[in-house]
């Protein structure tokens, strides 16, 4: 590759990271796990991007990035049943770690809507994780990446009735999961 051509896959990989990272943290969960499937798909990228055009690296980036994510869902749904298997009690999570106040340092008025937006913001968080994985990916690409719907079909390599098909089977299952949240929300505004 000449000093062009890195010069400018060193600018792609650099306006690339944040969005992507971002969109792994939201399939993923879990930041230090996202950042892993961001790595390697940024090392499976750089090996393969000469034989692109410049203009077909993002979806061929985002392509690689959901291989990893789903491999590494794969691997730690693998992992989760054995562990279950090997000792079931191990899966148990201790909740006072998690237990500390999260309105600390907000005035008592305030205290009551920033603890409800962050429930509200856990609640969308679980709703989200639950999604079946081609919702997740047509959710998040569509709404949270803002892309077409022809970049979301290269991306996710199914047809753009596809992808309109998976985002709104995705709002709908969120709408009725949320929907007790916004009730919540409208009950409290009035």
């Amino acid at each position: 590759m000449d000093e062009l051509n890195e010069a400018e896959l060193e600018r792609f990989l650099r306006n690339i990271q944040t969005p992507t990272l971002h969109f792994a943290v939201l399939r993923i969960g879990n930041e230090a796990d996202a950042l892993d499937a961001l790595q390697d798909a940024m090392i499976g990228f750089v090996k393969v991007a000469d034989q692109y055009e410049s203009a077909a690296w993002q979806n061929l980036f985002y392509k690689i990035l959901i291989r990893r994510i789903r491999d590494m869902q794969r691997k730690r749904g693998w992992r989760q049943k054995l562990m279950h298997i090997i000792s079931p009690s191990s899966l148990e999570t201790d909740n006072d770690e998690h237990s500390s106040n999260p309105a600390e340092g907000v005035d008592r008025e305030d205290a009551g809507s920033v603890l409800h937006g962050e429930q509200l913001g856990e609640a969308f968080e679980q709703c989200l994780a639950d999604l079946p994985p081609r919702q997740q990916e047509a959710y998040l690409l569509r709404q949270w990446q803002g892309r077409s719907v022809k970049e979301a079909a290269a991306i996710m390599a199914c047809s753009e009735g596809s992808v309109k098909t998976h985002l709104s089977r995705a709002m709908q299952t969120l709408k009725q999961s949320l929907g007790d949240w916004m009730d919540e929300d409208d009950n409290e505004s009035t």
